[in-house]
């Protein structure tokens, strides 16, 4: 249990990663730019007259986009909206280049500073939020849609909640995680969401990011009195993820000797506790086969952090759900991963 618990918390902030979080922090006021756009190039998509816009933050150190990247971007565009695409890639290949413009309404390549958060606030910098009718701010964190685009998106009722996300997390404060988040008219209008990126700094730690601009949006929203929803939240996940542990777990409790049955033992004992999880890394197979969650984390395939027991089975879990072609995750995997069996 206290191994399962310190893998939970690893990502908290030690004296030693807030000190160096802090100096990130204050390294980022020397950058005084107001965007640090390298390069653009227009798409073939029509981006003036689009009042749908997706920003796409993109990373890749070889300045390769990737089949699973080109799907996504083929998906967005089906749900009816224009992507402006933002790299933080030291370059983009020519190849690259020209399968991206029909896909896009903009391409923009960036210095790489101020990560996902950074290439947000830029790619803003393009368009004017205020006149559109919804914003989507995407990243290359995830593989999927495994499903259509447009169906998932149509359970995100901006009548019912001003901003969406896929999930949500409690670690720290409750938040939409930000790999996916749609905001309507009334968050794009309100005063709180430009002076959030118009404040936005540069800072080159991660840890900082997600403390104080990914979980920071969330906050600053609820605290102007918009609506924030998950369309998998964490509690319908962590029960749903409770019952399918339940059903592996022996009735005799001393057979609890394989690393899968630990697993299902500590996961439904934090659970119960209240102790939150990240749930697209602890819930993502009851996410993707039970809720129908249409993406699944990059890192938990290529690194697997908190070591979740299971994964091997990856592949049979998302070709359950649908037609999505796993060849895509494979290739990138290929391409990326050292050390690591997948």
């Amino acid at each position: 249990m206290k191994e399962f618990l310190y893998r939970a918390a690893r990502y908290t902030c030690t004296p030693i990663r807030y000190a160096c979080a802090s100096t990130s922090f204050l390294a980022s006021f020397a950058r005084r730019r107001q965007n640090y756009v390298r390069q653009r190039w227009p798409g073939a998509l029509d981006l003036e007259a689009a009042t749908r816009v997706a920003i796409f933050a993109h990373f890749d150190r070889q300045g390769v986009v990737d089949d699973f990247i080109l799907h996504y971007l083929a998906a967005i565009a089906h749900a009816g909206f224009t992507t402006v695409f933002v790299s933080n890639a030291p370059r983009l290949t020519s190849e690259s280049l020209s399968r991206l413009t029909p896909l896009c309404g903009a391409i923009l390549r960036r210095a790489n500073v101020g990560l996902d958060f950074g290439a947000f606030k830029d790619g803003l910098a393009t368009l004017r939020p205020e006149r559109l009718e919804a914003l989507l701010l995407v990243n290359d964190s995830v593989y999927g849609p495994f499903r259509d685009l447009a169906d998932v998106m149509s359970d995100m009722n901006l009548l019912e909640a001003d901003v969406w996300g896929i999930t949500d997390s409690w670690q720290h404060h409750f938040h939409l995680q930000s790999y996916f988040l749609l905001f309507g008219q009334r968050a794009l209008t309100n005063p709180v969401f430009s002076r959030f990126w118009s404040r936005l700094r540069y800072v080159q730690s991660k840890s900082w990011v997600v403390k104080h601009y990914e979980i920071g949006l969330t906050r600053a929203l609820l605290q102007a009195g918009l609506r924030c929803r998950a369309l998998f939240p964490y509690r319908i996940a962590a029960t749903t993820a409770v019952e399918a542990m339940r059903g592996e777990m022996p009735a005799d409790s001393r057979a609890l000797a394989g690393p899968r049955q630990r697993f299902a033992a500590t996961l439904v004992a934090a659970v119960e506790a209240g102790r939150p999880l990240n749930p697209s890394h602890y819930f993502w197979d009851p996410l993707i086969s039970r809720m129908g969650c249409p993406f699944l984390k990059r890192e938990l395939l290529r690194k697997n952090p908190a070591r979740i027991p299971g994964l091997v089975h990856w592949q049979d879990v998302i070709q359950v759900t649908g037609k999505y072609d796993t060849d895509l995750i494979v290739r990138n995997l290929e391409r990326s991963v050292r050390n690591r069996a997948i």
